[in-house]
């Protein structure tokens, strides 16, 4: 496997159960505390990393339709996503999945297709695309 050490995402397991210091390794370097929450053992010092993943996705979506706005100059002056992920059942269906429920807010004086095409932009980002494709894992137990 390629070395992957220079960037990258690293979990490291501290004192406390279930505390962890993430590294994240890139253009610019970031350390934060994830933890689990304290009714599932942990002590609650971070977010969860199904938290962080519902942060990704809504960081991604926000981002992007900033962009996207400032590209065209369209005013808008903020927006707030929320991102709930939760596995259930799909609808007609004994099936589960997983499902990310997602509102986006946009404030400005945007037209009503201003505000369709922010909302479409965003859920074009990145990390959506990711998580909407076939997922291929390739792990390897390292000294």
């Amino acid at each position: 496997m390629k070395d992957i050490s220079s960037r990258c995402a690293i979990s490291t397991t501290l004192r406390e159960p279930y505390e962890s210091l993430v590294t994240i390794k890139g253009e610019v370097e970031h350390r934060f505390t994830s933890d689990s929450h304290p009714s599932d053992g942990g002590q609650g010092k971070g977010p969860t990393p199904h938290e962080l993943l519902e942060a990704s996705l809504a960081g991604c979506k926000s981002i992007t339709a900033q962009m996207y706005a400032q590209r065209k100059g369209w005013p808008l002056e903020s927006i707030t996503v929320r991102v709930r992920h939760e596995h259930r059942t799909k609808e007609g269906s004994d099936q589960k999945a997983h499902h990310f429920d997602v509102q986006v807010e946009l404030t400005g004086d945007l037209t009503e297709e201003q505000r369709t095409r922010l909302h479409e932009i965003a859920g074009r980002c990145p990390v959506h695309r990711i998580l909407e494709q076939e997922t291929v894992f390739v792990s390897e137990l390292v000294d």
